[in-house]
């Protein structure tokens, strides 16, 4: 790389890292949106003595439970808290992937958690603190274990562990060891090693051991806290129903399933162009580093189609490897070693090649990476989100009206209620924070099942109030087998509430 193109590149990174900074700053004021309302919401229900799937049903991994059950505890549950948290973690995954890619060079070193860190900003409130972004921690410190020459039994037992950890958030996120195995076997049989003790000893066996202490220790809480069989139900019964809603919150049809699959996969969420300055960052490095990053990068490729959805979040892993690569194309590739001994002679034609190829990136950056349009509305000084508004009247609602003993049922899941109820710390009539899952696949005896339970507690229960969300941004399943109606509910309200507020996006029953 020219020294001319390689302080243009610099001044580029400093001006990213000057934008990255400003939003950064001004993702403090972002209050919580999509997942995290019910996570915390639930964490505090935790902190309440309740357990998860034995006390609240919910189908997310026990992990996502435990980590949202901590940051809960650290933030107390405030907003600058835990936005504080979450640009902590992000400080802390730039930091792992800064000294992880520093072997390339310091440009690629700066531009691989710089690059990111602004798409994971893009996202705004939606993408904050989802569990594939937590998932990163894990794969940004097995890649800078994996990057090393060698392994050892520390590094294995390092890399079953961190894995471990990442399954207990989203269990397919553990596909992410499958490339660090296979290159410590293919070193082996370099080495002429390779046979089935070796391999059991100095590979399969730490990393089994690693891998299992987390999940271990998760088995066994849930088994002191009588969860296992809870969970065990819902992982059988519901979670084989939810798979089928894909992205745009509509039951995909089995016969048209593998067609939808595919054209999902092919299109990478939007984010395919980074692929052309990863192909040549892949030239530009034709190493083992490289080839782990990029087997890494395959793996989470296909990791969205693995539960057949395919939410923006789901592409996080993805996104943040494939930038990985993508900034190898500002590496100085000269200055590793060519594993392959025949590529030798075109070491010269890469190196010309460096400048280039490194605009095609400058040029990937110009028309990918884009301000948060949560932070295009501050600097305008509009809302941040239609349901923050929503939320702050429904906790308004409930903080003078609420008195001691009264209970609250949200007919919510994102739309602001459990939000409100977070922050006036509402305690819930039944063990059904959500209600989508009542409104699809409803001719399945276990939907039926739930439906039935949800009205036994509601009934025993009566809370004083039940706060239903109408509003469009409702994510209401559509499609085959679906509906909105549910006459047990509906009759249940006629008879025993009367409607103390209603807007056009959000109802407050009280009880008569």
């Amino acid at each position: 790389m020219s020294n001319n193109l390689q302080r243009v590149t610099l001044i580029v990174l400093i001006l990213l890292a000057a934008l990255l900074i400003t939003q950064a700053a001004f993702s403090l004021q972002w209050p919580l949106a999509h997942d995290e309302a019910p996570l915390f919401y639930e964490a505090l229900l935790m902190q309440g003595g309740q357990t998860p799937y034995k006390d609240f049903f919910d189908f997310q991994m026990p992990g996502s439970y435990l980590t949202y059950y901590i940051l809960g505890i650290l933030s107390n549950f405030g907003p600058l808290r835990i936005r504080i948290l979450d640009l902590i973690f992000l400080a802390a995954i730039s930091t792992i992937t800064y000294f992880a890619m520093r072997r390339f060079g310091k440009l690629t070193a700066l531009a691989a958690p710089i690059l990111f860190a602004l798409k994971y900003l893009e996202g705004g409130p939606a993408l904050s603190l989802q569990r594939e972004y937590l998932i990163l921690i894990f794969i940004s410190l097995s890649i800078w274990i994996g990057v090393t020459e060698s392994q050892t039994f520390v590094k294995r037992l390092s890399l079953g562990l961190l894995y471990g950890l990442a399954a207990t958030l989203k269990p397919h996120a553990a596909l992410g060891l499958l490339p660090f195995l296979l290159f410590d076997i293919a070193s082996l049989g370099q080495r002429r090693e390779l046979t089935l003790p070796t391999l059991a000893k100095q590979i399969i066996l730490p990393t089994a051991i690693g891998f299992s202490i987390p999940i271990s220790l998760i088995a066994l809480y849930l088994t002191i806290t009588h969860s296992l069989f809870p969970l065990i139900d819902i992982i059988r019964n519901y979670v084989p129903l939810y798979t089928q809603i894909n992205s745009e919150m509509a039951i995909t049809p089995s016969a048209e399933r593998m067609a939808y699959l595919l054209n999902q996969v092919w299109g990478l969420g939007g984010h395919a162009l980074w692929l052309i300055p990863a192909t040549f960052g892949i030239y530009l490095n034709q190493n083992r580093q490289t080839y782990l990053l990029a087997s890494l990068a395959l793996i989470y490729a296909l990791y969205p189609a693995l539960t057949g959805q395919f939410f923006p979040y789901h592409y996080i892993p993805f996104i943040y490897t494939i930038i990985l690569i993508a900034s190898l194309s500002l590496s100085s590739n000269y200055q590793l070693p060519i594993t392959n001994p025949s590529m030798a002679p075109l070491a010269p034609l890469r190196a010309s090649l460096q400048s280039p190829i490194s605009l095609i990136l400058l040029t990937t950056i110009l028309l990918t990476v884009r301000p948060s349009q949560t932070f295009l509305r501050q600097l305008q000084g509009k809302d941040i989100a239609t349901s923050s508004e929503r939320s702050a009247e429904i906790a308004d609602f409930l903080a003078e009206n609420l008195e001691p003993g009264d209970q609250v049922q949200p007919l919510d899941w994102t739309g602001g209620t459990l939000l409100a109820m977070l922050e006036t710390r509402a305690p819930i009539a039944t063990s059904y924070v959500f209600d989508f899952y009542f409104y699809h696949h409803i001719s399945n005896p276990y939907i039926q099942s739930l439906r039935a339970d949800f009205m036994t507690q509601l009934q025993e229960s009566k809370p004083r109030f039940i706060i239903e969300v109408t509003a469009i941004d409702k994510p209401w399943v559509t499609g085959e087998d679906t509906s909105r109606d549910f006459p047990e509910l509906r009759k249940f309200l006629n008879e025993n509430y009367s409607v103390t507020i209603e807007h056009e996006d959000y109802i407050i029953y009280e009880i008569r």
